[in-house]
């Protein structure tokens, strides 16, 4: 099976990578690759500096390139006029979000739950025209928040796991 394969995939690559690559998924981010980083049992230090540098560097590409890929699909017939809507209203919101743009998407960040994190909150930031350094700064943020709150469940989990698997 796939899900087996996978696995034993795993088993030959650094465990580091594995937190790099769950980190700087779009589904999984800092959520799935500090708690893999803790169980595995690698110093807490690495696991920290790798997850939030892979998530924040692979949501770059997001601020960098919207605009040139929003524009692409605005051309196809089915799509366009979609995104062409979403795009417009979500900046005739611009004045809300230069007000409170900084916090609103650093909080969105921040929060380690689905469809959170530094990959939607890039989209947004994107959307709403943020200009560039203020949006990683934003997400820079979220992404050191979210990780504190991973560490502190996974490093709680771990604890409980322990206290109820030793009694």
């Amino acid at each position: 099976m796939l899900a087996d394969r996978l696995v034993e995939a795993l088993q030959h690559v650094d465990p580091l990578w594995v937190v790099a690559l769950l980190s700087a998924l779009p589904i999984s981010e800092v959520r799935g690759g500090i708690p893999y980083g803790i169980a595995v049992h690698l110093p807490l230090r690495s696991v920290l500096c790798v997850a939030v540098l892979s998530n924040i560097i692979a949501v770059l590409p997001v601020l960098w390139g919207f605009d040139w890929l929003a524009d692409r699909f605005a051309e196809k017939p089915l799509l366009g006029g979609i995104i062409q809507h979403l795009i417009r209203r979500a900046r005739s919101k611009q004045q809300m979000v230069e007000k409170y743009g900084v916090f609103a998407v650093t909080l969105f960040v921040a929060v380690p739950l689905p469809i959170t994190g530094a990959w939607t909150g890039s989209l947004v930031a994107a959307v709403f025209g943020m200009p560039f350094w203020k949006a990683v700064g934003c997400l820079a943020m979220g992404v050191l928040i979210a990780s504190a709150i991973m560490t502190g469940l996974s490093l709680a989990g771990v604890q409980i796991f322990n206290a109820v698997h030793l009694s």
